[in-house]
């Protein structure tokens, strides 16, 4: 059953991956493009993020389904110049990180009978732009849905059918809910990772070399730093309140450890850790959000050119169809492990089976394993 038309506003990467996943699955009648930004929404046809553009925005209300893909300060803004052209029956959603204020601001801007629920899709990379739009993107992903209240069942409906058309898995949230959550998950760990580069790099002016001696550890524990400033600068701003709590209860947590270590309480410190190390060890091990992936190996490779492909390779002649691939520790010049995730135990057991007899060190793990 196809989708109908679905308008994308704003073809960044969120906008343009959820164009090309659309126009990837057949499901959908047409694609819209609108971007302001000139030539993007050019690019993103040539790209088959859509089947075609648009060149002002009225022209794309005229759709079922409208998706905002604009950065969060801008979705306010765009949703009161599009108000006016939406028909009646068309759904409106977005891809902002933060939802509590949005479902405040925009029902009272939309004529009767649209609808409004908002979205968030926990997948995205440290690039941006439709250059880096990917169309599986939100494969196995989580992606949120903030509805607020007296929204019909089939409007819900819909936008779940939209969420697994893209290879997403739709979650459903309470907004402000959400963004309580997102800031301890999301825009805490942003913040954090940001005060320790910063924090590194402060040292690093004092004695030079510091960061040449960053290893897995520190790089692991800060890569989302990369992010693009201006976007998690309005994303940070627009969740002040939750992610102000979030920094709260961390000063108080980085406050316990410090005492700890100042008192040489050892016992108390170990316990600290351990309480980490327990709750880490529960996470789950497939990291796009909520989901957890009970069937997965570990396998060791060397650092070598091609040493992961000829994994990949040897699984997929099997005609086994891997839901997850992560590298979780290298070293240059050494072994490290990859993790492989599948979605039957059975072809778990058969991709052991495959790799110890092919010389591979192998070990099947349970959920929440490490």
């Amino acid at each position: 059953m196809s989708l109908g038309k679905v308008s994308i506003i704003g073809l960044g990467l969120i906008g343009g991956s959820l164009g090309m996943a659309l126009c990837r699955s057949k499901s959908v009648g047409e694609v819209i493009a609108y971007d302001l930004a000139p030539g993007v929404a050019e690019e993103a046809v040539a790209r088959a993020a859509a089947h075609k553009k648009v060149d002002r925005l009225s022209a794309a209300a005229w759709a079922d389904l409208v998706v905002l893909a604009t950065p969060v300060e801008q979705t306010v803004p765009v949703v009161k110049e599009l108000a006016p052209f939406l028909k009646k029956g068309t759904i409106l959603t977005d891809v902002a990180s933060t939802k509590a204020d949005l479902h405040r601001r925009i029902p009272p801007l939309l004529p009767e009978d649209v609808y409004y629920v908002g979205g968030h899709p926990m997948a995205g990379t440290e690039r941006s732009g439709i250059s880096a739009a990917d169309p599986f993107l939100f494969e196995n992903a989580v992606y949120l849905l903030t509805p607020g209240a007296n929204i019909p069942e089939p409007i819900l409906e819909t936008l779940c059918r939209f969420v697994r058309i893209v290879g997403g898995l739709p979650h459903l949230l309470d907004p402000e809910e959400h963004d309580l959550m997102v800031a301890a998950v999301s825009h805490l760990p942003h913040v954090v990772a940001a005060a320790l580069v910063n924090t590194a790099a402060s040292l690093e002016k004092r004695l030079a070399g510091t960061l040449s001696l960053a290893a897995g550890g520190f790089r692991d524990t800060t890569r989302i730093a990369l992010g693009a400033p201006g976007l998690w600068r309005e994303i940070l701003f627009s969740n002040r309140g939750p992610l102000l709590a979030m920094v709260d209860e961390l000063i108080a947590e980085l406050t316990a450890f410090r005492q700890d270590l100042a008192a040489s309480a050892k016992e108390e410190l170990e316990e600290r850790l351990n309480r980490a190390r327990l709750v880490r060890a529960e996470l789950p091990v497939k990291n796009k959000g909520f989901l957890t992936l009970l069937h997965e190996l570990v396998v060791v490779i060397e650092d070598r050119p091609g040493a992961i492909s000829g994994v990949v390779n040897l699984l997929s002649k099997q005609g086994l169809n891997i839901k997850d691939l992560e590298i979780l520790h290298i070293r240059e010049g050494e072994a490290g492990t990859l993790r492989v995730a599948f979605e039957q135990a059975s072809a778990l057991a058969q991709a052991v089976t495959v790799l110890k007899n092919h010389g591979y060190q192998v070990q099947a793990r349970e959920d929440g394993q490490q």
